[in-house]
């Protein structure tokens, strides 16, 4: 290869030599040459200043970048906000719904949800609005029912910057009501703590049974009781619920609701079974027609006494069926066939004492002051033939007491349980229906406030009563009510029988099965539901 003269010039990285004349057998060789020399060279020149175009870009996105966090940060500020006045609205509403169900009147019930608002909330500057009944949605127009809506302000962080909104509304709307928990109930068992005792002195024989309280109600013997209606149960005893999780405090066979203990002997069927407890199994309790659904609920809030505002008989409150003539004691021993049959009238008696029939009682209400003075009994109906239709005995054993104006009883405080200690107990009824024909149907007068009632005893008073339908040997019949607020009542029954039961506590002892099934059953339960 010919060369020439050369011009060579030392570079920052390499010598470069200008050649004249001189021919590179390499072409590939000069191009590399070429294009590392320009890439240096451009290395080697200071940079072109640049012109602003990103900052002016930023700038022109600055409120597009503030507003999506603006909706970012204070929505979810305003989505926090709105659930939390929802939640208040739902109290508000559940509380005038609740204030209501204690008996206060709408308009005290409205005051209370504005204070659950105002006070308990601090949303002092909210604008509230309560509407019984409500004014729109489905609840339109139902009573004691409750609609609340809450309206409030809240400021925003970032969105009032863009002077676009400095705060935003936010608002709620809630309905609450009282709803029937239960269905019309046939047992209402309300002493929550029911002391143990042992009952003596009875004039007939009864099947074997514990000296103690096993239950608020218990279902002993052989067979199957099934009661049309429900059943609620005030016993807070422990046990299981329908689950059979545990619920309330373990008292060993003692439970709120229990069956034959240890033996699966007893079932107990109904509409409804609410127990505020617990219960000794849940496997013993079902549907009364006979399907899987589960009737039983534990744990539950207590039920009402349907009759606490029921008086006292007095000839003011019933004056068509309410005797105040003084009748003395009663004692009759007759020969069931050969003898005359004796007429009771509606009165005031010392106590009634059959020990045989043939008795008739008139329609109306008996009123029992005393007690036998050799058993203690005050009413004791031991055999027939008894034909008693249309009759309601009270048992005061007061002496004092008076079918003018109810006192002493009118003037006692039943509210609560009265106080008493573990002792034995004589009962103050007890009623054979298995003999020879003993027939008794309830005060029967749709203008009494007494209709439908058999046995009202006082309420403060604890002692037991003992009833007996076995239809051994004849076919008798008890009907009616029970009320004894916080007496025990022993039930010895099988067949079918109208009767329903208000009472402390309460024992069923049954051979081969027995059905309740009252015509006149009492107010369901109701509950306060947050609706909408």
């Amino acid at each position: 290869m010919k060369t020439s003269a050369s011009n060579c010039r030392r570079t920052t990285n390499f010598d470069y030599c200008a050649t004249s004349n001189v021919r590179d057998e390499s072409p590939l060789n000069d191009r590399e040459g070429a294009r590392e020399f320009n890439f240096m060279r451009q290395r080697e020149v200071d940079p072109t200043p640049r012109s602003g175009k990103v900052l002016i870009l930023v700038l022109m996105a600055f409120p597009m970048i503030l507003g999506i966090i603006g909706l970012v940060i204070d929505g979810s500020l305003l989505l926090h906000d709105s659930r939390s006045t929802q939640h208040v609205a739902d109290a508000a509403a559940t509380t005038a719904a609740f204030s209501a169900s204690q008996g206060d009147p709408p308009i005290f019930a409205g005051q209370k949800a504005q204070e659950m608002v105002r006070n308990f909330n601090a949303m002092e500057s909210a604008a509230i609005q309560v509407h019984s009944p409500p004014i729109s949605g489905a609840y339109r127009g139902r009573s004691n029912f409750y609609e609340v809506n809450v309206s409030n302000e809240t400021d925003t962080l970032f969105m009032h910057l863009t002077n676009r909104f400095a705060s935003r509304g936010v608002r709620a709307r809630a309905v609450a009501g009282i709803k029937d928990a239960t269905p019309p109930l046939s047992v209402v068992v309300l002493d929550p703590n029911p002391d143990p005792i042992t009952i003596t002195g009875l004039p007939l024989t009864l099947p074997s049974l514990p000296n103690h309280h096993l239950g608020g109600m218990e279902v002993l013997g052989l067979g199957r009781v099934r009661v049309s209606g429900g059943i609620a149960i005030n016993n807070d005893w422990g046990g299981v619920d329908e689950h059979g999780d545990p619920v309330g405090e373990n008292r060993l066979l003692r439970s709120a609701l229990t069956c034959t203990p240890l033996l699966p002997l007893t079932k107990l069927n109904a509409e409804h079974i609410r127990v505020v407890g617990g219960v000794d199994n849940y496997k013993n309790y079902g549907h009364i027609d006979g399907t899987d659904a589960n009737s039983l609920r534990a744990n539950m809030g207590p039920a009402p006494d349907p009759f606490q505002e029921l008086p006292v008989p007095t000839i003011t409150e019933d004056p068509a069926n309410v005797d105040e003539t003084y009748r003395g004691s009663v004692d009759i021993l007759n020969l069931p066939i050969l003898s005359p049959t004796v007429v009771l009238e509606p009165g005031v008696y010392d106590y009634i004492n059959v020990i045989t029939g043939p008795v008739r009682f008139e329609p109306g209400v008996y009123i029992i002051r005393g007690q036998h003075p050799i058993t203690g009994i005050p009413l004791s109906v031991l055999a027939g033939p008894i034909n008693g239709r249309g009759v309601m005995f009270y048992i005061s054993e007061n002496a004092t007491y008076s079918p003018t104006s109810g006192l002493p009883d009118s003037g006692e405080d039943s509210s609560t349980p009265p106080t008493s200690n573990l002792r034995a107990l004589l009962p103050t009824a007890v009623i054979n229906g298995a003999v020879l024909g003993v027939k008794f149907t309830p005060l029967s007068d749709p203008s009494s406030p007494y209709d439908g009632m058999f046995i009202f005893q006082n309420r403060n008073n604890r002692r037991p009563m003992v009833l007996v339908t076995e239809q051994l040997l004849g076919s008798g019949t008890l009907a009616g009510t029970i009320y004894s607020k916080w007496g025990s009542v022993v039930l010895v029954a099988n067949g079918t029988h109208d009767l329903g039961f208000v009472v402390g506590s309460i024992r069923i002892v049954t051979a081969l099965g027995l059905r309740l099934n009252p015509s006149l059953k009492f107010p369901p339960v109701k509950e306060v539901f947050l609706v909408e």
